[in-house]
């Protein structure tokens, strides 16, 4: 199997996606609702928002972002509250779900915050900031960022009482689906878009977690120490090296040692994952309406 190319960080992003989305979250078009925490979360709208149900929607944010804070053990937390964070509701029937921009906004629709999966979408994209503050500006690979934040997403859900859904259906669908070679394409296009790109890094996340080197149970305190040492200014491959005791090409080659070895074995492959207990896992792509909706669930963002 070929080398990965890990050296190239750039951040993977449905641009044209969410592009057309930004555009209706300028700046002009919001008003001020609500803070909350002090003055720490500000929470505006395009369109009028009862303060009972701003206030509401505060309080559900600060809950996850506590959550995420507490998951990732950060040696300076303090880093992910030094600046307000911007919490922006769209108004409308825009497709978009969630996504966050750059390491201060996030945008929510409204209308999807009364749906269960949105307390996914929160830790999701709340995760995204906090990476993005703690990494002060450095690059690091989309797909490890995006592998993250969802799974921080699946705990925050289970933490809450939620059960699987048809969402992690699908995740674990594409988790049996993979191939050794599917995953040397996926890890080494950046700038990829779709579906896979988000699921890969997912599965990769949960390998490390359950299976590489006998299975790294805190991965994430583990990946925010990774992420803390480019912030120093130490490259990837270095930083990696010194967290893991092992090359990042070395884990990408026991990666599709693992895809090989559990090709065809769905029981295998998501032993000990987060999607063990799913059941039924859907094993088929999934179609272009479910891929629209779920790649704007999986928070495809933007860097500033």
């Amino acid at each position: 199997m070929q080398r990965f190319r890990w050296a190239q960080l750039f951040f993977a992003s449905l641009g044209l996606l969410v592009a057309a989305f930004a555009a209706h979250a300028s700046d002009e078009n919001f008003k001020l609702m609500c803070t909350a925490d002090g003055e720490f979360l500000q929470v505006s709208s395009d369109h009028s928002v009862p303060e009972a149900r701003c206030k509401a929607i505060a309080e559900r944010a600060l809950k996850a972002y506590a959550f995420i804070t507490k998951q990732s053990e950060w040696k300076d937390p303090g880093i992910v509250r030094a600046n307000p964070l911007q919490f922006r509701l769209l108004g409308g029937n825009l497709k978009v779900l969630g996504y966050a921009k750059g390491p201060n906004l996030m945008v929510m629709r409204d209308s999807y915050m009364d749906e269960s999966l949105s307390e996914g979408t929160l830790a999701h994209e709340l995760a995204h900031i906090q990476d993005l503050r703690q990494l002060q500006g450095k690059r690091f690979p989309s797909f490890m960022l995006e592998g993250r934040a969802l799974t921080m997403g699946n705990a925050y859900r289970m933490s809450i009482g939620q059960k699987p859904n048809t969402y992690d259906q699908q995740m674990a669908g594409s988790a049996v689906r993979f191939t050794a070679g599917q995953a040397e394409e996926l890890l080494n296009e950046f700038r990829g878009q779709g579906w896979n790109n988000q699921a890969i890094g997912t599965v990769l996340v949960e390998y490390m977690r359950t299976k590489w080197n006998g299975g790294i149970p805190a991965i994430q305190p583990r990946l925010s120490r990774l992420i803390e040492g480019m912030a120093k200014g130490e490259e990837f491959e270095a930083a990696f090296q010194k967290e893991f005791a092992a090359s990042a090409h070395s884990l990408g080659d026991a990666f599709a040692a693992h895809l090989n070895a559990t090709k065809g074995n769905a029981a295998a492959r998501l032993q000990g994952t987060i999607w063990q207990s799913v059941s039924a896992p859907t094993t088929a792509q999934p179609s272009a309406a479910d891929t629209a909706e779920m790649l704007l669930y999986a928070a495809e963002w933007l860097d500033d």
